[in-house]
C-alpha cells in the first residue's frame, strides 16, 4: 500500500468513528430528554395525588393523637428530576381530622392565638377538606423545625405544612 492509500483508510476510519459517535451524542441527548420528560410525568402525578395513609405521628407532631381521618399532598418546589447530585426539597400539606378529645387536649397543651390577616394557604386538591368558617389558632410552641402546626379545636381539625430537604 502507499502512503496515500494509508493516509485514505485512516481518514475513512476517522471519519466513521466521528459520525458513530455524534451519532451516539445525539441518541443519549434523546434519551435523557425522554427520561426527565417521564420523570417530569412522575413528579406531576406524584404532586397531584391527595394521599390518605397515616403520614404523621406523636413524634412529627405532638398531640395529633389517633386521627380519624388525613388527607395529604406533596410537593416538590426543586427541579426534583435534575441529574445533580444533592438533595431534593420537598414540602408537605395535610388536613388532619382530629378525635375531638385530641382536639381539646391539643389546644389545653399549648397556648394558641387566632390567626389573623390572610388565612394560611390551602392547597387547592386540600381546600375541599376544610369546612367554610374555619377559624385557624397557631401557636409559636407547638411549630417545630420546618413544620408549620394550624388549630381550629372547634372543628377539631389541624392543618400541617411542613418542608422536608
Amino acid at each position: 500500500m502507499t502512503r496515500r492509500s494509508w493516509f485514505l483508510v485512516l481518514a475513512a476510519a476517522l471519519g466513521v468513528a466521528l459520525l458513530a459517535a455524534c451519532g451516539g451524542v445525539t441518541w443519549l441527548a434523546r434519551t435523557g430528554d425522554g427520561e426527565e420528560r417521564d420523570c417530569a410525568t412522575r413528579v406531576a402525578a406524584e404532586e397531584a395525588k391527595v394521599r390518605t395513609d397515616r403520614r404523621w405521628t406523636d413524634a412529627d407532631v405532638p398531640g395529633i393523637g389517633a386521627y380519624p381521618e388525613i388527607h395529604w399532598q406533596v410537593d416538590y418546589p426543586s427541579f426534583a428530576c435534575s441529574r445533580a447530585p444533592g438533595p431534593t426539597d420537598r414540602r408537605y400539606q395535610a388536613v388532619v381530622r382530629l378525635t375531638p378529645a385530641d382536639a381539646r387536649a391539643l389546644a389545653a397543651a399549648y397556648t394558641w392565638t387566632p390567626v389573623t390577616g390572610a388565612a394560611p394557604e390551602v392547597w387547592p386538591a386540600l381546600a375541599g377538606y376544610v369546612p367554610a368558617g374555619v377559624r385557624w389558632h397557631r401557636s409559636a410552641d407547638h411549630d417545630a423545625g420546618a413544620a408549620e402546626v394550624r388549630l381550629d379545636p372547634g372543628a377539631a381539625l389541624l392543618l400541617i405544612t411542613a418542608v422536608d430537604t
